[in-house]
């Protein structure tokens, strides 16, 4: 009977009696995309819904109008999502700097790539003591695969275009083409952890210098429908006419449409790409 490879999640990997794929991790398919399960969707649903509602209802004071309006949380998911991936992408990114880090001290120590890979999990379950890590059930795959056959270039490669990060498919592109040609493969670690600590500074500084435009961007967002509050209050008769006529729910859905506009136009300009 052939022995396989196999990986259980959190413990090392042991030899078993099954075929290797029944024992690879779990991984993500593609990293710009993001599956949300049941309870995660109709949360964020919710949040929406409740949100245009009440927004609708600000601007039309009209339960049925506030109620169609309110089913525009459908487009707001997708912003949501892509939120989701971008966090999703930055921790894999964190996380790629520390396995990275891991490689760099056991290839400095002597100590051959496969190896380094399986020294790299231990680190990684020692810095991240809880399930489902990205990076350790990557490396895990990795190394499980490598045990069992297949070339660490392919897993490699797979692996960067899966997770579609460039400092991720940059160093995979360089070590390959070095491991082909026989190059030194813990100079070629180390100059990927400087180009991701580089890569993750210039992030910060940018992220705190529009941090206060971020917030700016925000207030100036949903200051529309404060005014239409403050006046409600102060002057109730001379906005009335903006509640209870065709021309005034007119104006009021350009308004909105303005609003929605200007959000997607400012969050388009804050978000700097490195």
């Amino acid at each position: 009977m052939d022995s396989y490879y196999s990986y259980s999640g959190r413990g090392p990997i042991v030899l078993s009696a099954q075929p290797p794929e029944s024992n690879v991790p779990e991984l993500i398919e593609d990293y710009d995309t993001y599956k949300m399960s049941g309870p995660e969707y109709a949360k964020y649903f919710a949040l929406c819904w409740s949100g245009m509602f009440l927004l609708a209802y600000v601007f039309y004071r009209n339960l049925i109008l506030a109620f169609l309006f309110s089913f525009a949380a459908f487009a707001f998911i997708k912003v949501i999502r892509n939120n989701l991936i971008k966090k999703r992408k930055n921790e894999l990114m964190y996380q790629f700097r520390d396995a990275l880090a891991s490689l760099a001290s056991s290839l400095g120590s002597g100590i051959v790539i496969e190896k380094a890979f399986e020294e790299a999990v231990r680190d990684l379950r020692i810095l991240y003591p809880y399930d489902k890590v990205m990076i350790i059930d990557e490396f895990s795959a990795i190394v499980l695969k490598k045990n069992n056959g297949v070339e660490l270039e392919a897993s490699l490669l797979n692996f960067a275009k899966r997770a579609k990060l460039s400092c991720v498919t940059d160093f995979v592109d360089v070590f390959v083409s070095s491991n082909r040609t026989g190059g030194r493969s813990v100079d070629i670690v180390r100059n990927s952890i400087t180009m991701i600590n580089d890569k993750i500074e210039i992030e910060k500084e940018i992220e705190s210098l529009v941090s206060g435009k971020k917030m700016e961007q925000r207030l100036l967002s949903i200051a529309p429908a404060g005014f239409v509050v403050i006046l409600s209050f102060i002057s109730g008769d001379y906005i009335q006419p903006m509640f209870t006529t065709l021309g005034g729910h007119i104006v009021m859905t350009i308004v909105l449409g303005i609003m929605f506009l200007s959000y997607l136009v400012s969050r388009r300009i804050m978000n700097i790409e490195v």
